[in-house]
């Protein structure tokens, strides 16, 4: 019993061994099985990733190669014959290119055609396509690029030759490219014969278009120096016919009350407004009309508004540093200027409120609440300046250092002083400073 079961364990580890795994089986067809033979490997990147199991002749008169992969394959898969040198007919294998990580398996045992499948190129067919002369002529550039090679332009043609294969490659996806698109480009050959068609049918009127366009282009070029003037004239009567605008915007509004008054004298009578209302003002504007002509515009030197101005206008480059600097230390005083502003309560209250320190009032009179204060206190210790001690000042406390915030001089009171403007005064005062 005891051999028996030796025995049987023996076989189940040799199968175990021996088997291999069952892998994923596909069937491929070629159009030309490419002198590939069964064993040969199906590689990805250069690794094996499975190998050619049979080949046989299909129905359709195709290869019918069957492989079998160590993982499934995916949708988008293709399968390439390829070489790995020329020195021998027995190392061919299939190089594998899956599809996306995101396309869905394909069932085991699939097939997949000629879509999908490419087979090897061998030299003698790409030769057998040209004639005797060609061949010929092939030859001696072979032997010329072997005599190339072989002198001393070797290691630059070498360096040069390791380019060639993406360039082959890069090739061969631009060809595939203009082949998926032979409809559209056709659809594009269709459209460009008909535009032809169509411009030779108006030719006569594109002739005289052209002509009449190199005439009108003349007329331009003969008057190019007044079109030139035209346009340094232009942007300056642009900006006067803004100003005119904005002005007469301002007329049409001061010519409403006008227009409503006229439709007050058309129903009472136009001949009676013009009479009663409209012939007195212009009386009484006479004299006023002349009286601005004579100062806009007087005879002698000096008297009229037009010498004023340009009487002004020397003192431009005068006053344009003064108004510079004038601006420059205004921007410079901002900042104190900000802070001054919280501060506005406490100084106006200082001067306008200073004789209701005494308002205070009791049986013996009235009285003043005050405060000693003194700041920047020193004393002298031998030949050295020192904080002076609140020994000499009675035990008085000495404040130093005081930066008090606006309102921070009375008790404060929350939710109104000490005030710091909104934070804008954060850190540039001490809220702590109160009585």
């Amino acid at each position: 019993m005891t051999l028996v079961v030796f025995v049987c364990a023996v076989v189940l580890v040799a199968t175990l061994v021996f088997s291999g795994g069952s892998g994923y089986r596909y069937t491929l067809k070629f159009e030309n099985v490419s002198l590939v033979v069964p064993g040969n490997q199906v590689m990805v990147g250069g690794h094996p990733v499975g190998s050619v199991k049979s080949i046989k002749l299909s129905d359709e008169n195709q290869a019918a190669m069957e492989v079998e992969l160590d993982e499934p394959l995916r949708e988008g898969s293709s399968f390439i014959v390829r070489k790995s040198s020329l020195s021998s007919v027995h190392n061919h294998y299939l190089s594998l290119t899956p599809g996306p990580d995101n396309a869905p398996l394909m069932a085991e045992g699939a097939t997949l055609g000629e879509a999908n499948t490419t087979s090897a190129v061998e030299i003698d067919q790409l030769f057998d396509i040209f004639d005797e002369k060609t061949r010929r002529g092939w030859s001696n550039l072979i032997q010329g690029a072997a005599s190339v090679f072989a002198g001393d332009a070797a290691e630059g043609g070498n360096k040069t030759f390791k380019y060639s294969g993406a360039a082959f490659s890069s090739t061969q996806r631009l060809m595939a490219e203009l082949s998926d698109q032979d409809a559209k480009l056709g659809e594009f050959v269709k459209n460009t014969g008909g535009l032809m068609t169509t411009l030779a049918e108006v030719s006569p009127t594109l002739t005289d278009l052209v002509s009449n366009a190199n005439t009108a282009l003349g007329a331009i070029a003969s008057e190019n120096q007044s079109l030139s003037l035209a346009l340094q004239e232009l942007p300056p009567t642009l900006r006067q016919a803004n100003t005119t605008f904005v002005n007469l915007r301002a007329a049409l509004d001061d010519v409403q009350p006008l227009l409503a008054a006229n439709g007050r004298a058309a129903d009472a009578g136009l001949a009676g407004f013009l009479r009663n209302d409209l012939t007195p003002v212009l009386r009484r504007l006479k004299p006023v009309a002349a009286s601005l002509a004579t100062t806009a515009s007087r005879p002698g030197p000096s008297n009229d508004t037009n010498e004023l101005l340009a009487a002004l206008i020397p003192l431009q480059s005068t006053a344009r540093p003064a108004v510079t600097a004038v601006v420059r230390a205004l921007n410079a005083s901002q900042e104190e200027l900000s802070e001054t502003r919280a501060y506005a309560p406490d100084i106006f209250n200082a001067l306008s409120k200073l004789g209701a320190a005494s308002a205070n009032y009791d049986f013996p009179g009235r009285y003043v609440r005050v405060r000693p204060t003194a700041t920047g206190l020193s004393q002298l210790n031998g030949t050295t300046i020192e904080p002076a001690d609140t020994e000499i000042y009675g035990g008085l406390d000495l404040l130093s250092g005081l930066n008090r915030c606006p309102g921070g001089s009375t008790q404060p009171i929350a939710g109104s002083n000490p005030f710091l403007d909104g934070g804008n005064l954060v850190g540039k005062c001490d809220p702590s400073q109160v009585p």
